[in-house]
């Protein structure tokens, strides 16, 4: 059964958390999700590893203690050709492949929706590892099944070295710090930038990788300056009026011509960058099409069902003033396109694993039109009947 909050230590909530731990220091959280029983077990996952839309990843180990990077979707066969325990089945964006699996994200609903990037879910044999290394990102390591080793080394190193000629980014050298044995509902937090280290303990297991967007500066950048060149108007640099020029100079005159060019070019206003923020946040290069709805649906079958984020679709919103009632007018960002609803509409559409019906909850003819929209355009599904 999903949760709906993590089960904080006597002493700690999220606002603390947020406050003394988030992007500052690892934190163990023994049974944040007590009684935890994954709905997803080993054969399932490596099910899914099968699937020709997924992107999973199988780290084997040879003789050498060398690890190895081979990238699926998988035959059947090659899980039977895996023996021991030098191998590690890791499949990612799972919550998306199976949209039931979304209810479980609801524990970290306290973060920006926008920032949560994936759900990885890796297997591994009794003695089983990846190796050491770094993320760059923020990430949450809940023990689904089975048990984990798991060391750090802190605090944290300005760099590392990693493993020469090794497709992975693993650690040349590790020293622990501290080690803990997690198991099922046992959650660790870690901070970008901590080596760790997992190993599977006493038993086969899987471990949940709740990883968080971190765009880099460069990315941000770069794709905002494609954003302000796709407005600027089809327009050639122009000469101040010239006097006799020296060779190969470039003059004071041209070069204050390029820093105007630049300055009106980058000169958004604080509405427009907010816009484009919201766009670039919610982009995403893998939405498709497939459950787009057909044009000729009737408005009652809009009534009448329920409606999802469809996989790989990503939602976020802003205010666009102080007014924080349900009914205030707020700009909602769907996969990269901008559009406005009320603040109760663009909350439900955001939340983890929720579905909408415009009847039952009273939407406006604003909203249920921007809801058949969303369908058409495939940001939105049915949500599926329960067997």
């Amino acid at each position: 059964m999903p949760y709906s909050h993590i089960q904080w230590p006597e002493g700690l909530d999220e606002a603390r958390f947020l406050a003394e731990y988030w992007q500052q220091k690892p934190l163990l959280i023994r049974q944040a999700l007590p009684d935890f029983e994954t709905p997803l077990p080993a054969d399932e996952l490596a099910g899914l590893s099968l699937e020709p839309e997924t992107t999973p990843r199988l780290i084997t180990q040879d003789g050498t203690g060398a690890y190895h990077l081979e990238h699926g979707p998988f035959e059947a066969d090659r899980f039977e050709t895996l023996t021991g325990n030098d191998w590690s089945l890791l499949v990612t964006d799972v919550e998306k492949h199976l949209p039931d699996i979304l209810h479980y994200l609801q524990p970290f609903g306290f973060l920006p929706g926008w920032r949560i990037d994936d759900l990885m879910i890796s297997y591994a044999p009794l003695g089983a590892s990846v190796g050491a290394h770094i993320d760059e990102y923020d990430v949450f390591l809940l023990q689904a099944s089975g048990a984990r080793r798991w060391s750090i080394e802190a605090p944290a190193a300005a760099s590392y070295e990693l493993v020469p000629d090794s497709e992975l980014k693993l650690l040349s050298s590790f020293k622990a710090t501290d080690t803990w044995e997690l198991e099922a509902g046992d959650l660790l937090y870690l901070p970008p930038g901590v080596p760790h280290h997992g190993v599977a303990s006493a038993e086969p297991c899987t471990t949940w990788s709740i990883g968080f967007r971190a765009p880099t500066t460069a990315d941000f950048v770069m794709r905002m300056a494609e954003m302000i060149c796709e407005k600027l108007p089809k327009q050639r640099y122009t000469d101040a009026p010239l006097t006799p020029a020296t060779p190969g100079e470039i003059d004071g005159n041209a070069l204050a011509r390029f820093a105007d060019i630049w300055n009106q070019a980058i000169g958004s206003n604080k509405e427009t960058l907010a816009m484009m923020t919201g766009q670039f946040l919610t982009e995403s290069a893998n939405v498709s099409n497939t459950s787009r709805v057909d044009d000729d649906e009737s408005l009652d079958s809009f009534a009448d069902d329920y409606w999802q984020a469809a996989p790989f679709s990503r939602f976020a919103w802003r205010s666009l003033s102080d007014d924080n009632s349900d009914n205030a007018t707020v700009q909602l960002f769907v996969d990269g396109e901008a559009h406005q609803c009320s603040r109760r509409f663009a909350i439900e559409l955001c939340r983890a694993g929720n579905s909408i019906n415009s009847t039952d909850h009273q939407l406006s003819t604003d909203d249920a039109t921007l809801l058949r929209q969303l369908a058409f355009e495939g940001s939105l599904m049915r949500q599926e009947d329960e067997e």
